[in-house]
């Protein structure tokens, strides 16, 4: 309910185009403590097409001080009409997000959350559906006043099934012209300008401080302009879909992919009543203003920046096949370890994180060897709950934990050199044992061997029941 509008009906009557004014009355009674009243009023229609069964409309009356009961009545019954008291709470500008449903991209919300809070702007979201993480990442934010969160529930007929008629599939992209009318309504009384974005959309006030500022040096003394259109320019942003995310990589990872042709309005709140989606269809006697001097960022794609564990088990004093996966695969963090600690650690420190451990199964004492003047290959791993890639040649060390590799280790791909030369006794059996078990889990595939020394053989291993794996490696 605006005050605005219920105390000058004529005027909003005026501002906005007759002719959509249609003849049907509408019946709204309402009560209060004392006394009760039946009004009947036009309404004007919002959605401008027939494409839809369902359409929006915008319908004004009088109605009792302090109403404690509003419904519209028809022939034979009455029905409930919900109703809220705008804001008053100053905020000069609101942005107005159109329905959010079956989200998951809070890397958006973050980014625009606190652009918009950084330069005067507050953000009112009307949520459909998202992930819970997301969700609960969007109450805090309301908890602390960035945000106001608006439930935007889809419409259902009682006892009547969606096979005969779905409500929700005969309204204009979940009743976006219906969301934008009320956020304007809501804010009338407290905002100055209104803007219609989609929860992708930013703006950084380029010609002032802040958004205010911004808008009312665009429009001057010009009283006629209703609201200001901004061009908008699509961009593609790199982020991690992590913990290791922060808004300033997002922003300097944009790249401008080509200029939308499709921009946003910001709206002169004491010029309009309703608008349709995205920006008003009539005007009578205003006009709008196409703001050159800025652009609206668009972020019309994200492609996620997953950070790589590679884990080297036995650096064998060669990192060139690091080195040229560090170049190839980028955000990759690297882990070495190896019981000769140089040059392994100098050579490994320059790109990784270099342990100077032997890795067996049980702790305690054993026999191993060292081959300090041997080119080696392939490595070995840490402990994450996610290896990437693990390298391991331990020369012949890798029979003592074979069986672990069964238990909850999440390595997606394997690479590993057996050393039969070093162990001739039951490394066979071993071997056999481990691949039997491999095939009987259904867990790894593994690839042709290849043949590197006499008595020694490199094993490739791709996990192919694990999601992420799959997900990252083969999606």
């Amino acid at each position: 309910m605006s005050i605005n509008l219920g105390q000058n009906k004529k005027n909003y009557i005026d501002l906005q185009f007759g002719a959509l004014t249609d003849s049907t009355d509408i019946v709204v009674m309402s009560k209060n403590k004392t006394s009760g009243i039946v009004s009947r009023t036009n309404y004007e229609r919002i959605t401008p097409h027939d494409n839809c069964m369902m359409i929006s409309i915008f319908a004004t009356v009088q109605l009792l001080p302090n109403p404690e009961f509003i419904s519209m009545v028809s022939t034979d019954q009455i029905t409930l009409i919900p109703y809220k008291i705008v804001s008053y709470e100053k905020k000069p500008v609101v942005f107005c997000v159109s329905p959010v449903y079956v989200s998951e991209q809070w890397q958006n919300f973050l980014m625009a959350v606190h652009i918009f809070k950084q330069f005067g702007g507050h953000m009112h979201i009307y949520l459909v559906s998202a992930v819970t993480s997301f969700f609960e990442l969007m109450q805090e934010y309301d908890k602390s006043g960035y945000v106001t969160i608006q439930p935007w529930s889809r419409m259902l007929f009682p006892y009547v099934p969606g096979s005969i008629v779905d409500a929700y599939s005969q309204v204009e992209f979940q009743n976006t012209a219906a969301a934008h009318t009320d956020c304007l309504l809501q804010y009338k009384e407290a905002a100055d300008f209104v803007a219609l974005f989609n929860l992708n959309d930013i703006l950084i006030p380029k010609i002032a401080p802040t958004y205010v500022e911004e808008f009312h040096s665009l429009i001057g003394n010009r009283s006629d302009v209703v609201y200001l259109f901004y061009e908008s320019i699509n961009y593609q942003a790199t982020v991690f879909n992590n913990t290791k995310f922060f808004i300033e990589d997002m922003i300097s990872s944009l790249t401008e992919i080509d200029r939308g042709h499709h921009g946003k309005v910001v709206i002169n709140t004491q010029k309009l009543n309703y608008t349709y989606m995205y920006r008003p269809v009539y005007l009578k006697d205003g006009s709008s203003l196409d703001v050159t001097d800025n652009f609206i960022t668009h972020l019309k794609s994200i492609v996620w920046k997953e950070e790589n564990t590679l884990v080297t088990l036995g650096v064998g004093h060669d990192t060139i096949a690091e080195e040229k996966f560090n170049r190839t695969v980028p955000n990759t963090v690297f882990y070495g370890a190896d019981p000769i600690i140089e040059p392994n650690r100098q050579m490994y420190s320059a790109f990784g994180k270099f342990f100077p451990f032997a890795i067996g199964r049980n702790p305690g004492f054993t026999n191993f060897r060292v081959l300090p003047n041997q080119n080696q290959k392939t490595r070995n791993y840490v402990r994450q709950d996610r290896i990437d890639f693990a390298w391991i040649d331990i020369e012949g060390g890798e029979f003592e934990f074979l069986d672990q590799l069964h238990n909850d280790v999440k390595i997606c791909q394997l690479n590993m050199e057996v050393h039969k030369k070093f162990r001739e006794k039951d490394s066979a059996q071993i071997f056999h044992d481990f691949i039997l078990r491999i095939l009987e889990d259904k867990k790894y595939i593994f690839m042709k061997s290849l043949y590197t020394d006499i008595g020694v053989h490199r094993m490739f291993f791709l996990n192919l029941e694990d999601r992420e794996c799959v997900a990252k490696f083969f999606a």
